[in-house]
Order: C-alpha cells, then sequence, then structure tokens
C-alpha cells in the first residue's frame, strides 16, 4: 500500500509516579509527575489513587459497614427518603435510602419485611409487600447512592464526645477500644471517655490515697481498712513510689474506684487484721486539669501492656483502659509534656530535661532504683525509640532544632550523643514505619541507621514541596502511619495534610491533603483480625475513623491532579493531540472530570474543556451458584478513552473529581495519542 504521506500517530505511555513537585523544573521531572493535586496519594503500588474517606466514630456500627435492602411494593406514592417505614405489628422497621418506581430501598432494618406485609408510614398504610429481598432494576450509580445514604442514617447515630473544644488525646487499645480526652462543658476540667456500644462513656477514674511506714505488700484486689475511720476500699493499683516493704519503708498511692467512708491522716491501714501501712491523710478524688494535649506510648513494664502518657498539664499517668494512676517523679512542676518507654525506662520530658525511672519500676523515680536525669540544650519535642533489638536500641531526642542520641540500657551505661544541629522535630511529628520519620523546618526528615547499626544519616524527602513545607511547618498537630500504604502522615491545623508514600525503605512521592475537619490528635494500632485502623481526633469534639467510607463524614471529597507539563521528549516541537487513555481500576462505581493543557496553558491556544467519565469497577461475582448456568461480571481494571483535540509543544492532563459516594480509586497510567509536527520557529 502506498503511503499517505501523513505523519503515523504515536504513542507515549505515562507511568503516574513521583508525586507532587512544586520547585523541579518542568522540562527536569518526568511526564508522570504532580504540579498541583489534593486528596489524591501515591500508591504502593503504583499510580495516584483518589484517597478513602473517614467517618465519625464513637464505638456504634460504622456507616461505611451499612447495608441497604430492596423490595417492591403495591404502592410507594407517599413515600420520601428518610422515611421510616414499618409494619403494623412493629415486626420490621427500616430507613428509606432510595425509591425507584415501586422498589423501595432501605437501611437499618429490624426485624424482616415478608411477602403481604402491609407497610404503613406513621399511621398511613403505603401499600403491601410484593416481594422482597435482591432487586436487579438500578444501576452502578444507584447503587453507589444507596450505600451512601445507608451509611448516612447510620452516621446520624454517632455523637461528639461529651464535653467542649477540641479532642486532647486519643488512644487505641486492647484490639478495639477508643479512648478520648476532652474538657468538661465548663472547660474546667479534663476528662476520658470510652467508646461502646452505646456510644461514648464516661471512665471513673476514681480514687487514691497516700500511704507510707509499708510493711507488709499490699496488693492489687485487695480490700483495705482504715482502723481508725472504718472506711473501706477494694484496691485497683499499688504505687509505691520509694522505700521497700520489706523494709517498712514503702510510700507511694493507692487507687481505688469507689470508697465506703473516708480514711483519716496516720490511721492504720489495715488487710483483714493485719496493719500493712499508714494513711497520710484522706482519699483524693483524681481529677484532670483542662487544656492538656496527650502523648501516650504503650508498652509492658512488667504488669502486662498499659498506656504511659503525659500532657503537660498534669502528672504523667499509667493507664490499662480502667484504672488510671498518678505517677510523681518528684519535680516542683510535675507536669511532663511527653512520653515514652525505652529499654523499661519510663521516660517523661519537662522542658529540656528527661527524667526517667527505675527500671520496670515506672512509679519509683528515685536515683538509688537506677531513675535519673538527662539534660538537652532546648526544650524537648519528641521522643522516638530507634529500630533495634534490646541489647542494640537507640532513643532519638529532639528538640525544635537538634537531635541527639541516647545509648545504653540504664543510668550506668547511657551516652547521650549529640547526632546532628539544625535538625529537629516538631511535637507529634515523630514516626516509625522503616525506618524513623520526623517533620521539621525543612520538611520530612528520614533517620536511617547505616550497615553498622549505632551510626545514623539523615535526609529531607520533601525538598520538592518547599513551598508547601514554608507555609505549614509551625503548624503540626499530628502524625501517623498506615503500613498497609506505606505512608507516613503529617497533619496542620488548618485541616491539611501531608502523606508521604515508602516502599521497601525507598521514597515514592507525598502528595497533600485537605480534609473537611482539621485534627488534633491520632491513635492507630491493630484490630483484632490483624488489619491496620486509626482514628483522629477535631475541633468539635468528633472522632473520626481513618480511611474509612466514601466521603469526609457525609461531605464531598473534592480531589484533583494535575501533571507537569509534557513535552515528550521534543520541547520545540509540536504535536498534535488526538486521545489519552487512562487506566483506572478500583472496586467500585467512579465519576470524575478531565481536561488538558496545552502550551504552558497559553491564551492564544485553545484549550481543552473538562469532560466527564464514568467507570463502572466492580469485583467479579458469581451470579448463580448452579454449576455451568453462571455468568460472571465485573471488573476491577478498565481504560477511559479521552478523546483531544489541539496542537502545542506540550501538554498537562488534568483529573478532577468531588463525591461522596463512590470509593477510592486509582489511575495508574495514560498513553497519549498524538502525531509529531513541525519545530516551533
Amino acid at each position: 500500500m502506498a503511503s499517505s504521506g501523513m505523519p503515523p500517530v504515536k504513542y507515549q505511555l505515562i507511568t503516574l509516579q513521583g508525586g507532587l513537585d512544586q520547585v523541579t523544573p518542568t522540562l527536569s521531572l518526568p511526564p508522570g509527575s504532580v504540579r498541583e493535586g489534593s486528596n489524591f496519594e501515591v500508591s504502593i503500588t503504583g499510580g495516584y489513587s483518589r484517597i478513602a474517606g473517614y467517618e465519625r466514630f464513637d464505638g456504634r456500627p460504622n456507616p461505611s459497614d451499612a447495608i441497604y435492602y430492596g423490595m417492591s411494593l403495591s404502592s410507594t406514592s407517599i413515600l420520601l427518603v428518610g422515611s421510616v417505614i414499618t409494619t403494623p405489628t412493629a415486626s420490621a422497621t427500616a430507613t428509606v435510602v432510595g425509591l425507584n418506581g415501586n422498589d423501595v430501598f432501605y437501611s437499618q432494618l429490624t426485624g424482616a419485611f415478608v411477602v403481604t406485609d402491609a407497610v404503613i408510614l406513621g399511621s398511613t398504610t403505603v401499600g403491601t409487600v410484593v416481594s422482597a429481598g435482591a432487586l436487579n432494576s438500578i444501576t452502578d450509580a444507584q447503587d453507589a447512592l444507596y450505600v451512601s445514604r445507608a451509611a448516612d442514617v447510620y452516621r446520624a447515630n454517632i455523637q461528639a464526645v461529651p464535653g467542649a473544644g477540641p479532642i486532647r488525646g486519643l488512644l487505641y487499645f486492647h484490639g478495639g477500644d477508643v479512648y478520648a480526652w476532652r474538657n468538661t462543658a465548663d472547660n474546667l476540667q479534663m476528662q476520658i471517655y470510652k467508646s461502646s456500644a452505646s456510644g461514648w462513656t464516661l471512665v471513673p477514674l476514681g480514687y487514691e490515697l497516700q500511704f507510707d511506714i509499708g510493711s507488709s505488700e499490699i496488693f492489687d484486689g485487695d480490700v483495705i481498712l482504715g482502723q481508725t475511720s472504718g472506711a473501706t476500699a477494694t484496691v485497683t493499683r499499688v504505687a509505691t513510689a520509694s522505700g521497700s516493704w520489706t523494709g517498712g519503708t514503702a510510700a507511694g498511692y493507692l487507687n481505688f474506684a469507689s470508697v465506703t467512708g473516708t480514711f483519716v491522716a496516720a490511721e492504720n491501714i489495715r488487710v483483714g487484721a493485719v496493719t500493712r501501712a499508714r494513711a497520710v491523710g484522706a482519699q483524693a478524688a483524681i481529677t484532670l486539669v483542662a487544656n492538656g494535649r496527650v502523648d501516650v506510648a504503650i508498652a509492658n513494664l512488667g504488669p502486662g501492656t498499659r498506656a504511659y502518657g503525659a500532657d503537660s498539664v498534669n502528672y504523667g499517668f499509667e493507664f490499662d483502659g480502667t484504672v488510671y494512676t498518678r505517677i510523681r517523679t518528684g519535680m516542683v512542676v510535675d507536669t511532663p509534656t511527653h512520653a515514652v518507654v525505652h529499654k523499661q525506662h519510663l521516660m517523661f520530658s519537662f522542658a529540656n530535661s528527661l527524667q526517667f525511672s527505675g527500671i520496670a519500676d515506672q512509679y519509683n523515680w528515685a536515683p538509688l532504683v537506677g531513675a535519673g536525669e538527662i539534660a538537652l540544650d532546648g526544650a524537648i519535642t519528641a521522643l522516638l525509640v530507634q529500630p533495634g533489638d534490646q541489647s542494640t536500641g537507640a532513643l532519638a531526642i529532639y528538640t525544635d532544632d537538634s537531635t541527639s542520641i541516647l545509648y545504653g540500657s540504664s543510668s550506668a551505661n547511657f551516652a547521650l550523643v549529640s547526632f546532628v544541629v539544625g535538625t529537629g522535630a516538631k511535637a507529634f511529628s515523630a514516626q516509625n514505619i522503616n525506618a524513623s520519620y520526623t517533620f521539621d523546618d525543612r520538611g520530612v526528615i528520614n533517620m536511617a541507621t547505616t550497615l553498622n547499626y549505632g551510626n545514623f544519616d539523615s535526609a529531607s524527602l520533601t525538598m520538592n514541596i518547599r513551598p508547601f513545607i514554608q507555609q505549614h511547618r509551625n503548624l503540626v498537630t499530628a502524625s501517623g502511619v498506615n503500613r498497609e500504604k506505606g505512608q507516613y502522615r503529617v497533619f496542620f491545623s488548618d485541616g491539611t495534610a501531608i502523606y508521604v508514600t515508602l516502599s521497601n525503605g525507598q521514597y515514592l512521592g507525598t502528595m497533600t491533603m485537605q480534609f473537611v475537619h482539621a485534627v488534633t490528635c491520632m491513635a492507630e494500632g491493630e484490630k483484632p483480625d490483624g488489619s491496620e485502623t486509626s482514628f483522629f481526633g477535631a475541633e468539635g469534639g468528633f472522632v473520626y475513623r481513618l480511611d474509612a467510607g466514601t466521603s469526609f463524614d457525609g461531605q464531598p471529597i473534592p480531589a484533583n491532579v494535575t501533571l507537569v507539563f509534557n513535552a515528550i521528549g521534543s520541547p520545540r516541537l509540536l504535536k498534535r493531540f488526538r486521545k489519552a487513555s487512562f487506566e483506572v481500576n478500583g472496586s467500585g462505581y467512579a465519576e470524575f472530570a478531565v481536561t488538558y493543557d496545552l502550551g504552558y496553558s497559553s491564551p492564544y491556544i485553545s484549550q481543552g474543556s473538562a469532560i466527564n467519565y464514568t467507570s463502572n469497577l466492580k469485583a467479579s461475582t458469581w451470579d448463580n451458584a448452579f454449576w455451568d448456568s453462571f455468568s460472571w461480571d465485573g471488573r476491577t481494571l478498565a481504560p477511559t478513552e479521552i478523546e483531544m483535540v489541539g496542537t502545542a509543544e506540550n501538554v498537562a492532563m488534568k483529573l478532577e473529581t468531588t463525591s461522596a459516594i463512590f470509593p477510592a480509586f486509582t489511575v495508574n497510567t495514560i498513553i497519549l495519542h498524538y502525531t509529531p509536527r513541525r519545530g516551533i520557529r
């Protein structure tokens, strides 16, 4: 066949990788780099993913776990979305989430609707059930909408933590329980609440009784009696702060949940008929001063796994989910800011002083038992145990502008070494994932060990988003990790965040987020099934479950990505752009708009206009269980073909989506179709 003489159509495969870059010159960047973006993350398996949402949490059923059902009625004329329907005998009740002709879709079902049941709204009969069960009359878009509405029904039941102001601390404990610190409604105290099947429940802090002259050990669970007062209580925790029981000099505090009567000073404390110690005074109710910011470390110092923490306005504490024990260090102003457990020492920071307890003796801060103090040149902002085993592990101690490493295992051989001056950590930004990561004035710092453990090197990973870093370096409120996604995350007081993605220690890229609710604190851990989960607190007093659902607590997730201008290797050659093919994968229905800018967005070139596209991405399922009589439908990977018109030396592809109803999806690659033209004269 004779040649037409027309230039051939060529193709460029663009692998979406590298993340956001605000500073590198355009021609120096790979074509899959992002110049602007929000609420897309760098996927650990490649591509850019619209992030999952977050949803409010208090222990009741999660909105993202909501399901809906369908049935056909003889009439639906008076029903609306949100109507609560039932049967005359109340054998079934539900909330309507969708209507399609005489088909009714409903959620939050109690009981069951069966054929011939009358369905009523209030006291008015709507119709009777013609058929119940799965209905095939809806589109993928309707399915996504009804799932979202079902989530809204569940969401309405979930409440904020009682009190006033922001959430001031979170603890995820025992593989499922979430604890939240918040000021009381009058802002005079701080309280702890626990999630439950009925919502937030107050954790009583109980009472403490100071004792001395302890000569016969008292144990948790003992019933004590005041010999003079007749007061009685069941001990929930014995905190021996000094002395020894065998020497008759033990002193400290006894905790109990409730008490009958009032202990008096100098009376004998008995268990049965045996005098065990002496009461220093009356018991006192444990209360917390308001406005703390809780920092928690979870560790096992002998009696079992417990949380140890500090909040900068109260004594340090030990908490097992039920018993709250105040820990005295002997400091004049005994209100530590940060807490960590290292080498079986409980450690608290006080400005530029690091105090540590005796080994596995968290209540005793006397030098005689191995407690001590380490002084830093500046106020301590973070404490982070470095990866390693019990014999080699070290502790990183950060100030705002320096990093020190504490080597050794006890006061006998602790050695503080200045690691670097000029690089430190903002408070609440230190996390371990494959290595240690912090956020300082230069951005995200990775501190990794060299081949010979005990030596470290560091690197700033986010120099390519320096403008964002400069605007946010004094706004850090919290940080966290998602190990399944290989992400270190930093959150800021204006509702923004950065997600740094890593794979096998390699930096894959950073993207910025913009939440509707600003994060004030975080907690994370493993669920009983071994999967990860994380939570954050916000200004309005709600606790949210992160990486869950299809919305920002019911509000749309706005997300966009603009790639760098791509000259396809020839920055002075004009190209006629014909088409782009986006490879998209996900687990549900998705909608997005695609457009493009040509020739550095030149006003002299006709630019692309946004066109909406949909992808029906669903996991494949068996539709019929009978062998040799089934259909296999659905797909999780699909190309989306984008028509393009225009000629320019380069192009920047843009994708945007705003929705509260569809799940996360990933754009893996883009294939550009183009025809080379002449050079620019």
